[in-house]
């Protein structure tokens, strides 16, 4: 106040050295007005547009210039705020008092208008691919921002199905059907096949054409802790000649993760599912009366918990598959019993993070497989204890290059009955997914373990298969694949190979969000170390896949 005070008294004698004094009176005024030192007009005369308001330049008699530095003196605050308590702002402001604009002030440099930031852009790492590459995938944006897979929940990390579909090149997200607070996102795909050796022989070819009914759906939940999914999925074959290959598969499971704290967790899932046997391999038992249906129930449970960037999981499963009996031609029934299985697992894993990209793993594992009954081929039981060893690297499921995990080590499967000699070797475990390009991705899996075996003589087989595929999209929504699959199993103790190589290649026409048309030809080259256990297979798949 006494800073205002002062300065309208000196603006007062200056104006009273320059005007008449009957005027005088009427400046006083002015400048003692509540508005502050603003210059209005005068009572009589009339004046050109007012000038904007003069900046203090007089400091206060109580300033110590030893003490404070010179600064602009800022005009008082209305009654009642202490004027020493605001802080000066940050650039000139209008003034609030009169409505009028400020003028600049002498000495103040001002700071060059901000330049925008383009959205989407990192401006200390530019984007240097092409906009053809970049705009071709870029992810659409899910319903109420839920990513269909972000709850996925996968107990044993290798089998991860996100890699998968991070390869898969979609060009389009779901959107799914909100059901208060979970989304849906069903899917079905309806088509014909056609096959030149049904039955997979290598004598008596037999060729036929069905039609195929894929139903599937998933109901994720949105919350911001915990998780929840369901699933459910079917196929529905209706051949024209061979009804006895007829497919009547189904499967359901449920999945959870509860969050303890925010460092550990819970996984868990529980699933049931039927299928039918396949053909052409030496333990199959599929008589003229159709192909045995075999029903496998599966509990599996993680704890999970880090300590910074060292992370830990212990799980544990529990499998049991049921094999039907065969039916052969004159109607009488071939048990099947001595191929039912009870197999569980433990293992332990431990994850050091060098960052959220990169990790490396070691994992120790045992199981444990009861069989049901002494097999038929030389009355000796199967049963058998093993363990695992694995490390590897993983390359999480966050990256925009690369996700999924590539692992090596060794197992050995020790059998109770020391006639059957053990199987012991080398295992690779990987499921890997690379975006070599924003138009073209490269998927590797593979997975190595033991196989049963009702031959006289082998309690089992190593099984190896390795596969890769690659999806090139020819447009946005022209997606096109090519890919191969080798599976080989060596059985322990007896000279028994069997090799299965399928190539494959595949076509993808989106017409909408919702509506894609596909194509698939697959060319199977099976051989064995077995007398006429040769033979090679055709299919050829069209169909379309409805989903939202």
């Amino acid at each position: 106040m006494k800073l205002q005070v002062h300065d309208a008294w000196h603006r007062a004698g200056m104006a009273a050295l320059l005007l008449p004094m009957p005027l005088l009176a009427g400046t006083v005024a002015l400048a003692q007005s509540p508005g502050g030192p603003s210059l209005g007009p005068w009572p009589t005369v009339t004046q050109p547009a007012p000038r904007p308001p003069l900046r203090a330049t007089l400091l206060p008699v109580e300033v110590d210039r030893r003490v404070a530095p010179v600064a602009p003196i800022r005009r008082a605050e209305p009654d009642g705020e202490d004027p020493q308590q605001a802080e000066p702002p940050a650039e000139p402001r209008p003034d609030e008092t009169s409505g009028e604009p400020q003028a600049p002030q002498d000495g103040v440099l001002q700071p060059d208008e901000p330049q925008p930031v383009l959205d989407g852009l990192d401006p200390n790492a530019p984007d240097t691919r092409e906009d053809e590459d970049i705009q071709a995938f870029r992810p659409s944006e899910p319903a109420a921002g839920y990513d269909p897979s972000q709850f996925t929940i996968e107990i044993e990390p290798v089998l991860d199905p996100r890699t998968a579909q991070f390869a898969r090149l979609d060009p389009y997200a779901p959107t799914g059907i909100r059901v208060g607070t979970f989304m849906l996102y069903p899917e079905a795909e309806i088509g014909a096949a056609a096959f030149n050796n049904l039955l997979r022989t290598g004598t008596g070819r037999r060729s036929d054409v069905a039609l195929e009914a894929r139903p599937s759906a998933r109901v994720i939940s949105t919350w911001g802790v915990h998780a929840l999914e369901l699933g459910a999925k079917g196929l529905a074959s209706f051949h024209n000649e061979l009804p006895s290959e007829d497919d009547r598969a189904w499967a359901l499971d449920a999945r959870g993760r509860l969050d303890l704290t925010r460092r550990t967790n819970i996984e868990s899932s529980l699933g049931h599912e039927v299928t039918q046997e396949t053909r052409g391999t030496i333990n199959t038992r599929a008589g003229a009366g159709g192909r045995s249906d075999v029903s496998t129930d599966r509990a599996a449970v993680a704890l999970n918990h880090r300590f910074n960037r060292l992370g830990l999981q212990l799980r544990g499963a529990v499998a049991e598959r049921d094999y039907a009996p065969a039916i052969e031609a004159g109607g009488t029934t071939l048990s099947n019993d001595d191929r039912d299985t009870t197999q569980r697992e433990v293992a332990l894993r431990a994850t050091w993070e060098f960052k959220p990209q990169l990790s490396a793993f070691g994992e120790v594992g045992t199981d444990e497989r009861d069989y049901g009954a002494a097999s038929r081929s030389d009355g000796l039981r199967r049963d058998s204890s093993g363990e695992r060893y694995r490390v590897g690297v993983s390359f999480g499921n966050a990256g925009q290059i690369v996700r999924g995990e590539v692992a090596i080590g060794a197992l050995k499967q020790h059998f109770d009955d020391q006639r059957l000699p053990d199987i012991s070797g080398v295992i690779v475990d990987a499921n890997v997914g690379w975006r070599i390009t924003g138009l073209t991705s490269l998927l590797v899996t593979a997975r190595s373990d033991i196989g049963e075996s009702t031959v006289a003589g082998s309690g089992g087989a190593m099984v190896r298969s390795i596969g890769t595929e690659v999806r090139h999209a020819f447009r946005r929504n022209v997606v096109g694949s090519a890919g191969v699959r080798l599976t080989r199993a060596d059985y322990a103790g007896i000279d028994l190979v069997e090799q299965d190589v399928t190539s494959s290649l595949g076509v993808d026409y989106y017409l909408s969000r919702e509506v894609s048309l596909f194509g698939r030809y697959a060319h199977v080259d099976f051989s064995s170390t077995s007398p006429q256990g040769d033979y090679t297979a055709d299919e050829v798949r069209v169909g379309v896949r409805v989903r939202r």
